[in-house]
């Protein structure tokens, strides 16, 4: 019976360990007018990546945006994003991807004739 739970105990602490790397990763952070997280939650053998970008001035913006990412699972651009509440969200789920937390993720955005580069890094 001893036996039983210390194969027990073990099969669980190695599935543990072979989890390790397929934690949620969460990636922020931000620039001198937006400011940006990028979420990948892991669900068995896919993965649902959520993008946040915050326009951070009080005025509100109304003009569509262009935004773009790439990381070493893939790459994203969007032309014409309407904006609400001055935030925009994106979702996809995908395979999952090999990131690593050690990744930083690059995000181009251009509105109003501007332009701003946000790099996202993981917390």
């Amino acid at each position: 019976m001893r036996k039983a739970f210390v194969l027990l105990f073990l099969l669980l602490l190695l599935q543990g360990c072979a989890r390790e790397d397929q934690k949620n990763l969460v990636f922020t952070g931000e620039s001198e007018h937006w400011t940006g997280k990028f979420e990948v939650y892991r669900i068995g053998d896919k993965a649902e990546e959520r993008l946040t970008l915050q326009y951070k001035p009080n005025e509100r913006l109304t003009v569509p945006i262009d935004f773009s990412y790439s990381f070493s699972g893939g790459s994203s651009s969007t032309k014409g994003y309407n904006i609400k509440n001055n935030k925009i969200m994106a979702r996809s789920v995908s395979s999952i991807a090999p990131l690593q937390k050690s990744e930083e993720i690059p995000i181009h955005v251009e509105w109003d004739g501007k332009k701003e580069d946000v790099l996202l890094k993981s917390k």
